[in-house]
């Protein structure tokens, strides 16, 4: 008897579960609004797309690698998640018991995301992707040569003394050196500008 009530709950959770997901599915982000609910449906939804532009992205740099670089952008792609996750659970830690800690979340997962999708393709085509360069030769004005090196720096910002950051970004600068001829350092450098501000 007490199994079949057993097995009797587990349907009725189930059935309770299938019930919720199509309703959670069925919420319609509405960007005129700012209350924190609105915000956390519209920013889950947008992390769903750019994850999903990320993965599709992912799939395609594997599939134009040779092994060897095809094993290091998995291993990339792995302490790039395991960065994700981390630095993202410490922005949604920062500003707890906030109700605005899982937007902030959310707002960083989005803003992580979008960075890594514009590593990812920036492999595949070569081209800088986020204007970095560009600002830096806007920002060295006439004396390019001389001063270049030190824009790429000042667009860069601080040093970004986080372990699991610099273990993604040492892999990745590594592979872009190799196939892109990208200069390690102001790889580094760029991959740095593209973190979310609320560091």
């Amino acid at each position: 008897m007490i199994k079949l009530k057993a097995f009797f709950g587990l349907v009725a959770g189930v059935s309770l579960a299938a019930l919720l997901v199509p309703a959670h599915a069925q919420e319609t982000c509405n960007p005129d609004s700012f209350s924190n609910p609105d915000m956390i449906i519209c920013g889950q939804q947008t992390f769903e797309k750019v994850d999903a532009m990320l993965n599709e992205q992912y799939k395609k740099a594997l599939v134009g690698l040779a092994p060897a670089d095809k094993k290091q952008l998995i291993d990339v792609q792995k302490k790039w998640v395991r960065f994700k996750e981390a630095y993202c659970e410490d922005i949604y830690q920062s500003v707890l018991p906030g109700a605005e800690a899982p937007i902030e979340r959310l707002g960083c997962l989005v803003q992580t995301t979008n960075a890594r999708l514009g590593e990812l393709i920036a492999l595949q085509t070569g081209l800088p992707l986020d204007g970095f360069y560009k600002a830096a030769s806007a920002i060295a004005g006439k004396d390019r040569e001389r001063d270049v090196a030190a824009a790429i720096e000042r667009l860069g910002g601080d040093e970004f003394d986080d372990p699991l950051w610099k273990k993604y970004a040492e892999g990745h600068c590594e592979m872009a050196g190799r196939l892109l001829r990208e200069d390690v350092a102001y790889c580094a450098v760029r991959m740095r500008f593209q973190l979310p501000m609320n560091r």
